[in-house]
């Protein structure tokens, strides 16, 4: 019979490897896309980055250790946990800083360029990686409360027996984070009200037509943002929450996990969410196929 261990080490690979494929396809399209060299798209393709980083450390590591005997000191693995909280955060922010992009494209249209210009973009997302490691290696390096890696349920946790590290992850990690999201799904949400509005208020032939592009476009982007916020809300509420109360080892490594692995998942969201990436990765995937057949005959 195959151990627990075994099915999620597999279940690790799987995950993560469908992760760092999917979110390296969004990265090399969003690169060609000229609608994706705005700040909506530079924020996207760092948010690709950072899931596939996620993925990256998973695969190298936790996999691995899962699937083989090899035994790293305790210790050590706290350095793994802190730099993936790191990218957690980073990725967090960044979504935020997404639906505020979307928010004041639809709310202050005039002022929009100027405030996410290219260099105020590229400025927010030096500020998210600041603000991530920073209070990374503060709250869990420097403060103690260190992120291991449980070598019986192979999940990153933060010390039991520890009731300040306890109340400091609750407060600086669990409640920032979800602060985040649902600021997030409520810009959103604003946003699309809004355009949904904008969009009525059109009257003329060549203006419907444009808006209904346009539209579609802010429709993509919004929905993207909504789903990347909806997923890491749940995956927050799974480890927060539920993974307590749970005792099966395969069943807890799933729920302890889902913050990392919705990252990785993340990468099939921003696909199906935005049309015009998929549309994008469709018609090179024909491309190539056609290609493929040319050289056949």
């Amino acid at each position: 019979m195959i151990s627990a261990v075994a099915i999620n080490s597999w279940i690790t690979v799987a995950i993560m490897t469908f992760g760092l494929i999917t979110n390296v396809i969004v990265y090399v399209t969003a690169r060609k896309l000229n609608s994706m060299r705005s700040s909506f798209g530079i924020i996207t393709k760092n948010q690709a980055i950072c899931n596939i980083l996620m993925c990256v450390l998973f695969l190298i590591f936790v996999g691995p250790l899962q699937l083989t005997a090899i035994k790293l000191p305790h210790d050590y693995t706290r350095f793994v946990g802190t730099v993936s909280m790191i990218i957690y955060e980073i990725a967090a922010q960044l979504n935020f800083f997404n639906s505020l992009n979307r928010f004041c494209a639809v709310y202050m249209i005039f002022l929009y360029d100027r405030i996410f210009s290219n260099f105020n973009t590229y400025f927010l997302r030096n500020v998210a990686i600041f603000v991530s490691v920073a209070m990374c290696v503060t709250f869990y390096e420097l403060l103690g409360c260190y992120l291991y890696l449980d070598p019986d349920y192979w999940i990153f946790t933060f010390p039991e027996d520890d009731e300040r590290c306890n109340d400091l992850t609750w407060y600086c990690d669990f409640i920032f984070n979800m602060s985040l999201v649902i600021s997030t799904m409520i810009l959103n949400l604003l946003a699309a009200y809004k355009a949904r509005k904008l969009h009525r208020m059109v009257s003329d032939t060549t203006g419907v037509r444009m808006s209904k592009e346009q539209r579609q476009r802010e429709i993509n982007f919004i929905r993207q943002s909504f789903f990347q916020g909806l997923s890491m809300s749940v995956a927050l509420i799974f480890y927060r929450i539920t993974a307590p109360l749970i005792s099966d080892k395969i069943l807890l490594f799933l729920d302890a996990s889902l913050w990392a692995f919705m990252l990785a998942i993340e990468g099939g969201i921003i696909l199906l969410s935005n049309q015009e990436l998929l549309l994008a990765v469709r018609k090179k995937r024909h491309e190539l196929i056609s290609s493929i057949f040319a050289l056949e005959i």
